[in-house]
């Protein structure tokens, strides 16, 4: 119908399995090699594999025609029959039809006189098995029987086998083992490449006469690939039915839209998805299923911990920070010595006169860790020459009466220790040197933060973090004479 509009002298797609209109890729080109040498060089069994429709009965076809002309050659294309139907089929094609009511003892008997008589003239006999999936097991021990039909040197009888990959697994079964170890020869046809799709379309339309320059467009050959997933038979019928579609609509060129509507009246009649992409889907397939599989086992396990969502633990608080103010550096000292803390001279004053330095303190606080804390501390230290003056600071009064320093008193071992109190809310640095110490100088400052290596920044103290408040020596006393002097 459309051979005269796009310039054919026949139909380039036709289904039938015509030679002539066999392409010939590396593969094809191997499986007709081991074919020809199975058969040429006598090796009995033969065994071709191909998917359907990728043109094993073409390349049987192509393959009588290239044999030798002393080989007689016999094609079984229907073998769902008994043996003795297919051995009574054999001897007729070979011109030796037998006599009715024979038995197949006889039937044997003609083959094997034919065969010699064959090998006596120099020639050989093949037989063509095609669709060998269909045969039974029954059957197929039978035809390795008859491959004992042979000489002392040789086979006088050629079989090749071809079927589908379910004829694979046919002959991977433990029944037929024997059978299988007399298949010397084995092809194999895989579907063509997505590249040999276009040259594939190429030498059909060139063996029919026609230009394929210009008549698929590139898209057209992608999408033929992708609908028939490389097997020869459903590019045909793609491209045949695509043909028909532009002829009808008056167009010469075969684009995206011809295919794709040959493919929608081809779904409903064959399966269309690549090879490659089935392998693909069924990669993706597995690999969900066995992660699947994996968790569902863990959240067994550890009773559905993996479906619960996580539990994220409120952080720490942070701990109040009270700024304290920025230590205020103190004037320069002026020429008159000062001293530090509040000095009570004893009465007997003299070179061996101790002067008493009350460190003054704040009452401890209630808790337990501060329950024993010692009372204010009396540090004693022999009168010496004074190297500051200050102006006496007026202790803060303490909440016992233990607390009064007393001139002459000896200082009892807990009045010695440093003094432990608990930061509260408001507190600063230079306020609790002023308050436990009467003064706030670097010095005291100095020797709090040595105490307490927590303390990095003077300026910020925790609350309710223990400060410890050394005992600090004080300076010098000054002698009753020097204060007479100055007086």
């Amino acid at each position: 119908m459309y051979r005269a509009f796009f310039g054919f002298r026949e139909k380039p797609f036709n289904l039938t399995p015509d030679p002539k209109f066999l392409y010939l890729n590396a593969s094809y080109r191997e499986a007709l090699a081991a074919l020809h040498y199975g058969v040429v060089d006598r090796k009995g069994f033969v065994s071709l594999i191909g998917e359907a429709g990728t043109g094993k009965t073409t390349l049987l076809r192509r393959l009588l025609a290239d044999l030798p002309r002393d080989t007689r050659s016999v094609l079984v294309i229907n073998p769902a029959i008994g043996f003795e139907e297919m051995l009574r089929f054999i001897l007729s094609d070979l011109g030796r039809p037998p006599a009715p009511g024979a038995t197949k003892l006889d039937m044997l008997e003609v083959l094997n006189g034919e065969l010699l008589d064959t090998l006596a003239r120099g020639g050989n006999v093949v037989v063509l098995i095609d669709e060998a999936q269909d045969l039974t097991i029954p059957v197929l021990e039978e035809l390795r029987l008859l491959s004992n039909l042979e000489t002392a040197k040789e086979k006088i009888l050629q079989l090749v086998l071809a079927g589908q990959p379910e004829f694979d697994t046919l002959l991977a079964r433990s029944e037929i083992r024997q059978l299988r170890q007399r298949i010397s020869v084995r092809a194999r046809l895989r579907p063509l490449a997505r590249s040999e799709v276009k040259a594939y379309v190429g030498a059909r339309i060139a063996a029919a006469g026609g230009d394929v320059r210009g008549l698929f467009t590139r898209g057209a050959l992608f999408r033929l690939w992708w609908f028939s997933g490389g097997v020869p038979r459903l590019v045909n019928a793609a491209c045949d039915n695509a043909l028909v579609n532009a002829y009808a609509a008056g167009r010469r060129t075969i684009r995206w839209r011809e295919v794709g509507e040959a493919m929608r009246d081809l779904r409903r009649q064959v399966s269309w998805a690549p090879g490659r992409l089935k392998s693909i889907v069924a990669m993706l397939a597995a690999a969900a299923t066995g992660a699947g599989l994996v968790l569902g086992v863990l959240w067994f396990l550890h009773g559905g911990v993996l479906l619960r969502p996580p539990v994220i633990a409120p952080p720490p608080p942070m701990p109040q920070v009270t700024s304290a103010p920025a230590v205020v550096v103190p004037p320069p000292i002026p020429p008159t010595p000062t001293v530090m803390v509040e000095a009570i001279v004893s009465p007997n004053s003299g070179p061996a006169a101790t002067t008493t330095a009350v460190v003054p303190s704040r009452v401890p606080t209630s808790s337990a860790e501060d329950a024993g804390a010692p009372v204010p501390a009396v540090v004693t230290s022999p009168t010496a020459e004074p190297t500051q003056e200050a102006q006496p600071t007026p202790a803060a009064p303490s909440s016992s009466p233990t607390d009064e320093p007393t001139a002459g008193r000896t200082p009892s071992p807990e009045a010695e220790e440093a003094r432990r109190i608990r930061v509260s809310e408001g507190d600063n640095l230079t306020e609790l040197a002023r308050h436990y110490y009467g003064n706030a100088t670097p010095r005291t400052l100095a020797a709090i933060r040595a105490a307490n290596p927590w303390l990095d920044d003077p300026n910020v103290i925790w609350v309710g973090k223990v400060l410890v408040l050394p005992v600090i020596s004080p300076s010098p006393a000054v002698s009753p004479e020097s204060v007479d002097d100055r007086r």
